[in-house]
């Protein structure tokens, strides 16, 4: 007996991420620019390299960190 599409689709894993577009557009803003942010799990103090819908990257001596967006609890441009 077949499956239809529906069906098998219903039963495989789905990624569902949550999307803060006020805060992507802000970090966007300060891309390149010295940082200082707070996590969950601590701060870092670098340069926002880059900036993504669900991380950023923090680089601090030529080390990259990524950061998930949901983890920032807040962010301080130096």
């Amino acid at each position: 007996m077949e499956r239809s599409a529906i069906e098998v689709k219903e039963h495989q894993p789905q990624l569902i991420s949550s999307v803060d577009p006020y805060v992507y557009k802000t970090l966007k803003s300060i891309e390149g620019t010295m940082i200082t942010v707070e996590t969950t799990k601590g701060s870092l103090r670098g340069t926002l390299q880059t900036v993504m819908p669900d991380h950023i990257v923090v680089q601090i001596n030529e080390t990259p960190f990524f950061v998930r967006i949901q983890q920032i609890v807040w962010v301080f441009p130096n």
